[in-house]
């Protein structure tokens, strides 16, 4: 489903024209009669009001007609959409601020294959990516998303172990709903629009492509087709990804088609997420089966391309409250594992005892950081750690441990290396470097990284500072808090944005922030929080944010609100919060909880109704990490902290803005409509409560280089107009 936005002159126009419809044949009072066009829309949304009972508990929705596409849907998102837009249009100059801070190019997607390193690279007033392909000094570019369509964008890249081919995929309109291509990468080095073949697999979003060494095919997820097991014309590319494999010409009649691919393996539940590995000499096929985002199932194949009946997989991991995940080399599995090691371990497996727990042996015991990632690399392996929020990596050679040293503090992304091979590559930066591209010769005397390619800017970055503190939650925790400004900031409150995330192991590391810059310039502090629930600090981090622990995430990030304002750096007026997705279920969290603490929170495609939100494929892939209010126990948590359950009534709200997108295909707008409206409702204030809803857009993934200027001018407006100017 999706709503159609219609533009016009301003909302009293827009509402005149939308209760034409949406009042249609009702006995809804005519327009004139309502003193505020907005309220009387809500009015009328809550005229749908359902009470559900769950457990022997009465659970209001006031506002359950805004979940589905209607006419009075349509006409409310309008409105309020066109009322935003009117009250925080940015100035030119806001906007000419953000696009020369957002011309700082990106650099992303690294990856090592044969001789030649791959990478996406953004630069100027460039709408995408362009990825490309380096040789020696030489950059051919290979993909431009924007070729395919205005709002195409690529959503992933697997090159070949030789570099020679490259599967990619592109979608549309921010919905990641892939189509799987493949390219001859010297043929396009030597023609720019040739190179491409006609091999075309749809169902391909979230993919995830393990090439044979020999290049003869690859392994690929995909979701059902229709007549498949697992289809659903209701919600498609939603649940049951399997594992299907791909083979070129010399074994296949139907190579520019997967009609014939056969099945490898699907998982048992349909939120299962199956990726495949293999061993270098292509005898030894691993599944990594993931159950959420802290648990998974290891499978193994031997000497058999795909599985029949006298060759089945081997379970090596089934079932576990853990997550182990791998590949393998000609002596046994390698795997990474959180089993008797929160911060993770890598452990060798024996082919001749996959199913035998005491044969493993230790090749990197748990350390003092997180291990966040390994490959493969030279005669050993090159492990990524996380300590104290920031990136350090080792190569490990047998009993051998050395350290390679980095470029300067910071994050890397994009681990590629193979075995056998010296030359390592992957991504760098840190919170006021710009990101490069930076390879290893694991075969010189002194371990460092060599910078290859770097994003240049004329914005002078030695202007401002980053501090690390560490802030106490309800219960002791010490939570990390960085804090970039102004290195000639004056001292006392000033305005500052908090950002955080907290859920789903995902780890708030050094990035450049180029919209943070905007809010440096004038003056502002923006702080990052590493909450519970992230995987900065391993598995016991992430489960002390999940489930029945949801809660303390939400601890945490009050701790740190509060914070800047007992240690006199911010004052609540000053104080404006933001974060997206997981992010936004903690903005409204926030709001719900502690609405006097802050001024003003933005807030983007968020969850906010967790007593249904698993109703909105594909949400029920983060069911392991949130629960559901089918489940008995964890009902109560749901409800409790459920930010459209809980808004305060009769309280003076801060001003809040609140972000979603028509053709997001993984939280559904109808979070944002609900609780926006719910929030109007219950406001007692004068500050504002704003909706927006993005066009043609999605969660966040593909976002074109104007949009995310436009967005981030908004939000700028937003806050400015409500910390800067109270």
């Amino acid at each position: 489903m999706r709503i159609v936005l219609l533009s016009y002159p301003s909302v009293a126009h827009l509402l005149a024209f939308s209760f034409l419809f949406a009042c249609g044949g009702s006995n809804a009072p005519p327009l004139e009669a309502a003193e505020d066009p907005i309220a009387a829309l809500n009015e009328r949304a809550r005229a749908g009001s359902v009470t559900d009972e769950l457990h022997g508990v009465s659970v209001a929705d006031p506002y359950r007609a805004l979940e589905t596409e209607s006419e009075l849907t349509t006409a409310w998102v309008n409105a309020q959409t066109q009322r935003t837009r009117e009250a925080i249009e940015p100035n030119p100059q806001t906007r000419d601020a953000l696009a020369e801070l957002f011309q700082i190019g990106s650099i992303s997607r690294v990856s090592h294959a044969g001789e030649r390193i791959f990478f996406s690279r953004r630069e100027g007033e460039a709408e995408q990516p362009v990825y490309v392909v380096r040789e020696g000094d030489e950059e051919h570019p290979l993909i431009d998303p924007t070729t395919f369509g205005e709002r195409a964008a690529l959503d992933w890249v697997y090159p070949s172990p030789s570099g020679r081919l490259l599967a990619f995929g592109i979608s549309h309109n921010g919905d990641e709903r892939s189509t799987l291509h493949l390219m001859d990468v010297g043929a396009r080095i030597a023609d720019p629009a040739g190179g491409i073949g006609a091999l075309r697999i749809e169902r391909t979003k979230w993919t995830s492509i393990t090439w044979r060494h020999d290049e003869s095919g690859f392994y690929y997820t995909r979701y059902p087709k229709p007549g498949e097991e697992g289809f659903d014309a209701e919600s498609e590319d939603a649940y049951f990804p399997r594992v299907y494999f791909h083979s070129f010409p010399e074994e296949s009649v139907s190579a520019d088609s997967d009609e014939n691919d056969p099945l490898v393996f699907g998982g048992a539940r349909p939120t299962d997420f199956p990726s495949a590995a293999l061993s270098a000499d292509d005898e030894t096929l691993v599944i990594n089966n993931f159950r959420g985002w802290a648990a998974s199932d290891v499978y193994v194949l031997r000497g058999q391309r795909v599985p029949d009946e006298e060759h089945p997989f081997v379970a090596v991991i089934e079932g576990e409250d853990a997550t182990t995940y791998g590949s393998a080399d000609a002596d046994g599995l390698v795997l990474m594992t959180s089993i008797d090691a929160p911060r993770f371990r890598i452990v060798r497996v024996p082919f001749e005892s996959l199913s035998d727990r005491t044969s493993w042996t230790d090749l990197v015991a748990q350390q003092e950081g997180t291990l966040d990632g390994w490959t493969f690399a030279g005669e050993g392996i090159v492990t990524h750690h996380l300590e104290s929020v920031r990136s350090v990596l080792r190569y490990v050679a047998g009993e051998t441990v050395r350290e390679i040293a980095l470029p300067g503090v910071g994050s890397i992304s994009d681990l590629s290396g193979e075995a056998g091979e010296a030359s390592l590559a992957f991504g760098f930066e840190g919170n006021l470097r710009p990101p490069s591209v930076v390879r290893v010769n694991l075969d010189g005397e002194a371990l460092a990284g060599e910078v290859v390619t770097s994003v240049q800017t004329s914005i002078d970055l030695s202007a401002f500072q980053e501090e690390q503190v560490e802030v106490s939650s309800a219960d002791g925790t010490r939570v990390p808090v960085t804090l970039l400004s102004r290195r000639d900031r004056a001292e006392g409150p000033t305005p500052t944005i908090l950002y955080g995330y907290g859920g789903f192991s995902i780890s708030l590391m050094p990035g450049l922030r180029r919209n943070a810059l905007y809010w440096l310039q004038r003056g502002g502090v923006y702080a990052i929080a590493n909450l519970r629930g992230g995987g900065e600090f391993g598995d016991d981090w992430h489960r002390a944010g999940m489930l029945e622990n949801k809660p303390r995430v939400f601890e945490d990030f009050e701790a740190v609100i509060r914070w800047l304002s007992e240690s006199g750096r911010s004052r609540p007026d000053q104080i404006g919060i933001t974060g997206g997705s997981n992010g936004g279920l903690l903005m409204g969290a926030m709001i719900a909880r502690v609405p006097s603490t802050f001024g003003a929170a933005a807030s983007y495609v968020g969850l906010y109704d967790m007593v249904r939100y698993h109703h909105f494929p594909p949400a029920e892939l983060w069911i392991s990490e949130y629960g559901s209010s089918e489940d008995e126990t964890l009902f109560p948590v749901l409800r409790g902290y459920s930010p459209y359950h809980n808004i305060p009534a009769g309280q003076r709200l801060p001003a809040i803005l609140i972000e979603t997108a028509d053709h997001d295909s993984r939280v559904h707008w109808a979070h944002s409509t609900k609780f926006t409206a719910a929030l109007q409702e219950a406001n007692a204030g004068p500050r504002p409560i704003y909706f927006y809803m993005e066009r043609e857009m999605g969660h966040g993934a593909g976002t074109r280089h104007s949009d995310r200027v436009e967005k981030y001018a908004r939000m700028y407006t937003f806050f400015e107009s409500q910390l800067m100017n109270p």
